[in-house]
């Protein structure tokens, strides 16, 4: 699986031109027909709402390999947009609120939160220790992007996934850049989705990708 641009035209056009690489042999995808239809819940408390998404699929013309082509914006697995997963893992690690406090607010059952919470507490020191290599790495000014220390392996995992985001926002020209996008765009950076982005360039699944759990 492959998390892509959420612009469909784009998304065709990379496949139609050969731009997307498959992550296991590194051959060129091309278009091969769709995934099945999922329903996702976007947005929060009264404001939320359901749409349907079915992703793209592409064949890689070395091994002919199928993969899943999603969206960036959706998460692996899941019934539930990546910001809203975000959302709740901020609300856990910023503020402390327990999963049945936030459940109420997002307008989600408490044991899918639940599940979220734990996902990524149970990752929370390889992406601490994975992301604070990549802003350091990829950052002119790394130390100039983050945020005050915190007191938990969940609040360091946040804050260098924040970190991250900063850096990749001033490299490619971006006012601003959710962490979740940050924790999806990059090798290896798999915090709630198996697969990575095809931008700036694709790569093989991550070693977070097991926490990716079932839909629901």
């Amino acid at each position: 699986m492959l998390t892509v641009n959420h612009e469909a035209f784009s998304v065709e056009s990379d496949l139609a031109g050969g731009r997307l690489a498959c992550p296991g042999c590194r051959g060129r995808l091309r278009p091969w027909g769709w995934a099945r239809e999922r329903l996702i819940r976007h947005g929060t408390g009264a404001g939320r709402f359901v749409m349907r998404h079915r992703p793209r699929r592409g064949r890689c013309t070395g091994c002919a390999a199928t993969h899943v082509l999603l969206e960036a914006a959706l998460a692996a697995r899941r019934a539930d947009a990546a910001a809203v997963i975000a959302a709740a893992v901020e609300a856990k690690t910023a503020a402390a609120y327990g999963h049945r406090r936030i459940a109420a607010r997002l307008g989600r059952p408490a044991s899918t939160v639940r599940g979220w919470l734990r996902a990524f507490a149970a990752s929370a020191g390889p992406i601490a220790e994975e992301f604070t290599a990549l802003a350091h790495r990829d950052g002119a000014d790394a130390a100039g992007l983050w945020p005050a220390a915190a007191p938990t392996p969940a609040g360091r995992a946040l804050a260098a996934v924040a970190a991250y985001a900063g850096v990749l926002a001033a490299r490619f020209g971006i006012a601003t850049l959710a962490w979740q996008s940050a924790g999806l765009t990059r090798v290896r950076a798999v915090v709630f989705q198996q697969g990575v982005v095809a931008w700036p360039g694709a790569t093989r699944a991550g070693p977070y990708a097991r926490h990716a759990g079932r839909q629901g």
